[in-house]
């Protein structure tokens, strides 16, 4: 089946941004799994802007069925180069943000501890408890 060189353009520029969108993800991945955090900030425009054009470029694409043999090919070696991506950086992410969770849980119970009246009204009546906080290791591996 011969495609016009629109539709030719269109499954080259789809192919293209897979490809660009798959690499930030990946970028943004090793980020996260090396706690660069700051880094990642100015990613997210540029992860914005790209995947804005993927949605409208997708749209522009008929019918991957149509597509020619090659161009099929690349599409789906794309398309699951970009799928991996999405799916190892949104786990890193998720991973990420439960770890930061549970260490500002662990440091607001630590200064609530710490703030807790020195004399207080109990049977006990012994000095203070002092503060003390639980190691933690993260593992940063998936």
């Amino acid at each position: 089946m011969a495609q016009t060189p629109a539709a030719t353009s269109s499954v080259t520029a789809l192919i293209a941004l897979a490809n660009e969108l798959a690499q930030l993800l990946e970028k943004e991945t090793a980020l996260v799994r090396s706690v660069k955090i700051p880094e990642i900030a100015p990613l997210q425009a540029e992860k914005s802007r790209l995947t804005s054009l993927f949605q409208k470029s997708l749209k522009e694409v008929s019918s991957i069925n149509a597509l020619a043999e090659p161009y099929r090919k690349q599409w789906l070696a794309a398309g699951n180069r970009l799928s991996d991506a999405a799916i190892v950086n949104e786990r890193a992410l998720r991973v990420g943000r439960a770890a930061t969770q549970s260490l500002i849980g662990a440091i607001v119970g630590a200064v609530k501890e710490a703030r807790r009246p020195a004399a207080a009204y109990s049977s006990r009546r012994g000095a203070p408890r002092v503060a003390q906080i639980a190691g933690f290791n993260l593992d940063r591996k998936l």
